[in-house]
C-alpha cells in the first residue's frame, strides 16, 4: 500500500504571473458558493495550484486566513485530484469555516472533471 504525502512543494504550485495569466485566460472556469475554479491542461506530472483572494475582504488577516485554509484543505485532499492541470482558486468573504471550503472546494473539482 502506498503511503500518501501530505506535503506541498513548491513544484506543485504555479509561482509566475505569465503561468497565472494563462489560467486566468484560457481555463475553464466554475463557481460555486463564494470560490471561483479556473482550470487549464497542463504538460506536466502533477496539478499546480494558486490561491487568490479578492479585494473585498475586510482587511490582510480575514484574507490571509482564508487563503491559509485554503491551502490547507487542496494540501489535504490534492491526492484525489487527476495530474496534468494548473488551478487558480478564486476565493471571496462568505466562507466562514473549513469545512464549508472544503466541500465547496471538492464540489467544484469534481465539477471541473479532475477529482477521482
Amino acid at each position: 500500500m502506498e503511503e500518501r504525502r501530505y506535503t506541498f512543494p513548491k513544484a506543485e504550485k504555479v509561482r509566475k504571473k505569465a503561468e497565472i495569466d494563462r489560467i486566468f485566460r484560457q481555463g475553464k472556469r466554475i463557481s460555486y458558493r463564494g470560490m471561483d475554479i479556473r482550470v487549464v491542461k497542463n504538460d506536466l506530472p502533477v496539478t499546480r495550484v494558486v490561491f487568490v483572494t479578492v479585494r473585498s475582504f475586510r482587511g490582510a488577516v480575514e484574507r490571509n486566513t482564508a487563503k491559509r485554509r485554503a491551502r490547507e484543505a487542496w494540501r489535504l485532499n490534492k491526492h484525489r485530484v487527476v495530474p496534468g492541470y494548473d488551478v487558480a482558486l478564486v476565493l471571496y468573504p462568505e466562507h466562514t469555516s473549513f469545512d464549508e471550503l472544503t466541500s465547496s472546494l471538492l464540489f467544484l473539482l469534481d465539477k471541473a472533471g479532475i477529482l477521482q
